[in-house]
C-alpha cells in the first residue's frame, strides 16, 4: 500500500529510524538554521540528540511513514507544529463506512470532554476527524525555564480505513497534527492540514521506491 500526500512547505521532515551519531547531526544542524533556537551547550545538544533518537525509533517502529514539524513566525509569534501520517494492520470489516462510524464513536468516548469529531467525505474515502487538546510534560531540556512544564496542544486527529490492498490486509491511515499554540490553530494550521488531507491518495505499490520531496510526499506501507 502506497499513500500519496502533499507536504506543507512549511514543514521539514523528520528523519524515522535515527541512531544516536544520526540524531546528533539533525539537532545540531537544525539549530545552526533555526535563528529563533536559543543556543544550547554540549551536555544540552547530547539530551535532545537522545530524545529525539527515541522519538523517531519509536515513530519508526509504530508504522509512521512521515513525521514533519515547523518552527517559523506567525503574527509576529514564534509558532510550532508537528505532523505526522502513519498506517496500521487494522481488520475494521467489510465495510469502511461502518468502520469510520464505529471509530468516530469509540475515539470520542476514550478521549472524553473538550474532543468533538465527525465523520467526513474526503477524497480519499471517508474519513474520521477529531479536534481536541492534550497535555504533555516537556522535559527540562526543551524547557526555556530549564525545568519539566506541562504544556497544552491543539490537536488535530484524522482516521481513514484504507483500501484493501493486493495482499488482502485492511489497514486504516492515520494522520496527526498538534501545536502548543493553540490560538495559531484556526488561523494559522486548520488550512494547511486540511489541504494534506484533501490531498491524500491510495495506491498500490508499484515502483519500490520512497519520495523524499517537499510537495507531493510519497509514502509505502
Amino acid at each position: 500500500m502506497r499513500v500519496d500526500f502533499s507536504v506543507p512547505v512549511e514543514f521539514e521532515e523528520v528523519p524515522l529510524g535515527m541512531d544516536f551519531a544520526a540524531a546528533w547531526d539533525e539537532v545540531c544542524a537544525r539549530g545552526a538554521r533555526e535563528s529563533q533556537m536559543p543556543e544550547a551547550d554540549e551536555e544540552s545538544l547530547s539530551e535532545m540528540a537522545r530524545t529525539l533518537e527515541a522519538i523517531s525509533r519509536s515513530l519508526a517502529a509504530s508504522g509512521v511513514l512521515y513525521a514533519g514539524n515547523c518552527l517559523h513566525s506567525f503574527e509576529g509569534e514564534i509558532s510550532l507544529g508537528s505532523l505526522a501520517v502513519a498506517v496500521v494492520d487494522y481488520a475494521y470489516g467489510d465495510d469502511p463506512a461502518t468502520a469510520a462510524r464505529g471509530t468516530l464513536r469509540g475515539v470520542i468516548e476514550s478521549r472524553g470532554d473538550g474532543w468533538t469529531g465527525s465523520v467526513i467525505d474526503a477524497p480519499c474515502g471517508q474519513a474520521v476527524v477529531f479536534t481536541g487538546g492534550q497535555s504533555y510534560v516537556l522535559p527540562p531540556v526543551f524547557s526555556p525555564t530549564g525545568e519539566s512544564v506541562e504544556v497544552l496542544t491543539a490537536q488535530f486527529h484524522a482516521m481513514i480505513p484504507a483500501p484493501v490492498g493486493a495482499d488482502g490486509v485492511r489497514r486504516m491511515c492515520l494522520l496527526a497534527f498538534s501545536t502548543p499554540q493553540i490560538g495559531h490553530w484556526e488561523k494559522c494550521y486548520a488550512p494547511i492540514i486540511a489541504d494534506v488531507l484533501r490531498s491524500l491518495r491510495f495506491a498500490e505499490d508499484t515502483a519500490g521506491e520512497r519520495l523524499h520531496e517537499s510537495s507531493p510526499q510519497r509514502a509505502e506501507r
